[in-house]
């Protein structure tokens, strides 16, 4: 990630079980935290679609 100006702290992998649906929900809130931190992708330009203007979940996967 950090070789194609992405970061390696916006991503990060976790082994969990269907029974863990609390520590589930606290990764979610510390990457988005971590995420909204960081800022913008800064692969992001101009030419992608717009996440506000309904690009659906193509652009949801790219932020």
């Amino acid at each position: 990630m950090d070789e194609i100006g992405i970061g390696g702290e916006r991503v990060r992998m976790y082994n969990l079980s269907s029974a863990q649906a609390q520590r589930f929900a606290e990764i979610c809130e510390e990457m988005t935290e971590r995420v909204r931190a960081l800022g913008p992708n800064p692969l992001k330009g101009a030419d992608a679609p717009d996440e506000r203007a309904g690009a659906g979940a193509e652009a949801e996967v790219r932020a």
